[in-house]
């Protein structure tokens, strides 16, 4: 096996080890003997100079040198995947699509059905994580595409629109809003929704003929209306997930000019390709429905 092989092989075998923690789960995870493994391991440990894995309980990490490797690697190793797709005759592969849960407990799935009902060769791999980390993992390298709340991508990611998502007020208990003042829960400070729509917020307030104010936060947008449909708070959240949940239409608080932009992001050689341009026609002719 040449350097170079040694490197792709150990690279894969590295960030398997990441994702499951130890030689066992990555040979599982490859198809391999653990064997097979270690000695691709310690092939690229010995090109690059440096330990890429120590013990950690019971199990294996990364050391700070490997999580580097990795993090540099994985963006081009992932380029190169797609543009040798992009280009081979073989059978269409799997898209590994990572999406956010409000989205899959909404929308998304309806959409991705029809998608791969109007393309056979489309295959789609499905992972549900919170925004930041669908972005994180899609600039890895790890997922091929993300659906998320998105406005400016990281360097390397490119977006493709598919509409804006109104945000509501789930009223506590379904019941009627009062007062000047609306203490809601919402998603987490951290979350890319929170991101674009805080100054929204502030801005829109004098509009609605109320203020917003933030008192609690959860991490799921679907946990947040289930608790304001028990009473617990108002909760503010994307109104797809509102209607997925049973709430009926009248019982949500518009809050007009408050939307979240949701996309499709990933790498432009992967967004390219023919199979995917379609599957991003036909999930942005479906968003929201």
């Amino acid at each position: 096996m040449s350097q170079e092989e040694n490197i792709v092989t150990g690279l894969a075998a590295l960030r398997a080890l990441s994702h499951t923690g130890s030689v066992t789960g990555a040979a599982v995870e490859l198809r391999l003997t653990t064997s097979a493994v270690s000695k691709r391991l310690t092939a690229l440990e010995a090109t690059v100079g440096r330990s890429l894995k120590e013990p950690a309980g019971r199990g294996v990490r990364l050391t700070p040198e490997g999580e580097r490797l990795l993090a540099e690697a994985d963006p081009l190793l992932a380029q190169l995947r797609a543009v040798v797709a992009d280009r081979s005759d073989a059978p269409a592969r799997v898209l590994k699509l990572a999406i956010t849960e409000s989205a899959l407990v909404s929308w998304a799935p309806a959409a991705l059905r029809a998608a791969l009902d109007s393309d056979p060769a489309l295959k789609i791999e499905l992972h549900a994580h919170r925004g930041p980390v669908v972005i994180d993992r899609v600039g890895s390298g790890r997922y091929d595409l993300g659906i998320c709340t998105v406005t400016a991508p990281p360097e390397g990611l490119v977006v493709r629109e598919l509409g804006d998502e109104p945000m509501v007020i789930v009223p506590r208990g379904l019941l009627p809003l009062t007062g000047d003042v609306v203490p809601v829960w919402t998603l987490e400070a951290k979350s890319a929704t929170w991101q674009v729509i805080e100054g929204r917020v502030e801005r829109r307030s004098r509009a609605w003929g109320f203020t917003v104010r933030v008192d609690g936060r959860l991490e799921s947008a679907a946990a947040l209306v289930q608790v304001a449909r028990a009473g617990f708070a108002h909760a503010l959240v994307p109104r797809g997930t509102a209607l997925a949940l049973g709430v009926p239409p009248e019982a949500l608080v518009a809050l007009p000019g408050l939307a979240r932009p949701v996309g499709v992001i990933g790498r432009h050689h992967t967004l390219a390709g023919a199979s995917v341009a379609r599957l991003v026609g036909v999930l942005r002719s479906r968003f929201g429905g």
